[in-house]
């Protein structure tokens, strides 16, 4: 490719990932996503020494390489989840489906070594854990786009296409090659020749959206570090999800406290909050704003890092105030949640454990108990 060599373009892939790996490893290696970073990158280093053919690697080694370009996945996907969902976790499930795809590569490459001798058991330790991985990465490209609109920081939104997408369809090419690989055994049979993606094209992309990505981060400068460290890593003092304060509030700067009060008392007032699918354009259309000064208001001033967390906070500010009403204390607490703007009451359930560490259930509990207990045993 424009007259370049396989190993050319391998060596500046390798450069770009390095840079990236060593970068975040030397200054951020105490932060979740800053470790991931350094993951993934050197997963792809292993997978492009594995694949070009005069490194002449040594079987344990080379084994080593093969093992953590398995990895690449379930990295990218694990990094788009922490560096992109605001107080994320990782399910059990998807710790488990890593660790039975890389168990099954691992030991499916010293009984089949990559060809398809039987076809069970080539199925078993080759395709099922690359449909896996496949997964993985498709839905880490699906989570770039799913939170794009709802996102209020704007060093994170331009990091999204480069460090997810751009990413995520290099790792999901390589996998596509792989069944490309797997399919040409069979189409043989029929005397039908497919030919997979060149790795010299692959490894020129790898080098362009890595370059991309490091002159992006560059960029950035100190806004890359708001992306970079999560709010749990900022300070025991700070919490992950802010809470609703005084307008103007004492706790943050407010550079234009009558502009928050608007934005305050529309939602209020007008009760926007409880409209499901209310968009940040559609409020910012009612205040008769633009929608990115809006966005830099609610994230710069108020500390909101998603649209969502902060609907999701007048929400469960009145869900709190109905679930304390004694006169309330029969209501179904699914119709609270439909009514303060839910669509479903397992999204109410969590954005409430995420503000108060107790399930709406156990906060009426409470709540109704402290009441009782005020108003203190009945006189004659």
């Amino acid at each position: 490719m424009f007259g370049l060599s396989l190993n050319v373009i391998s060596v500046l892939a390798i450069s770009q990932l390095a840079f990236i790996s060593l970068f975040f490893a030397a200054y951020h290696r105490r932060h979740v996503i800053g470790q991931l970073l350094t993951l993934y990158s050197f997963c792809l280093i292993c997978h492009v020494m594995s694949n070009v053919p005069d490194t002449h690697l040594n079987f344990p080694l080379q084994y080593f390489f093969y093992r953590m370009a398995t990895l690449a996945p379930a990295a990218l996907w694990l990094l788009s989840r922490f560096l992109l969902v605001d107080n994320a976790r990782v399910p059990a499930m998807a710790w488990i489906l890593i660790a039975v795809y890389m168990a099954l590569r691992a030991y499916g490459s010293f009984i089949s070594a990559g060809t398809p001798a039987a076809d069970l058991e080539y199925f078993i330790y080759y395709v099922i854990p690359q449909l896996i991985m496949l997964g993985f990465s498709v839905h880490a490209v699906y989570t770039a786009f799913q939170g794009l609109s709802y996102d209020l920081m704007e060093s994170r939104r331009r990091l999204r296409v480069t460090c997810t997408v751009a990413m995520g369809v290099f790792v999901a090419a390589v996998l596509i090659n792989g069944f490309v690989r797997a399919g040409s055994y069979y189409a043989s049979l029929y005397s039908i020749e497919l030919t997979p993606i060149p790795n010299e094209w692959l490894f020129f992309y790898l080098f362009l959206i890595t370059l991309a990505f490091n002159l992006t981060v560059m960029r950035l400068h100190g806004e890359a570090l708001h992306v970079i460290v999560l709010p749990q890593e900022q300070g025991a003092q700070l919490s992950a999800v802010p809470h609703l304060t005084p307008v103007p509030s004492t706790e943050r700067r407010i550079d234009n406290p009558a502009l928050v009060e608007r934005i305050f008392d529309v939602l209020k007032k007008e009760r926007l909050y409880s409209r499901p699918g209310l968009t940040i354009g559609e409020l910012a259309e009612r205040l008769s704003l633009q929608e990115y000064r809006l966005r830099r208001v609610i994230n710069k001033q108020l500390g909101y890092r998603n649209f969502n967390q902060f609907l999701n906070a007048f929400r469960i500010e009145e869900a709190c105030n109905r679930l304390a009403l004694p006169f309330e204390q029969r209501e179904p607490i699914a119709n609270i949640a439909f009514d303060v703007g839910y669509s479903a009451l397992s999204s109410f359930n969590k954005a409430f454990k995420d503000l108060h560490n107790l399930t709406p259930t156990q906060y009426r509990d409470t709540v109704q108990g402290e009441v009782a207990v005020g108003a203190g045993p009945a006189r004659d």
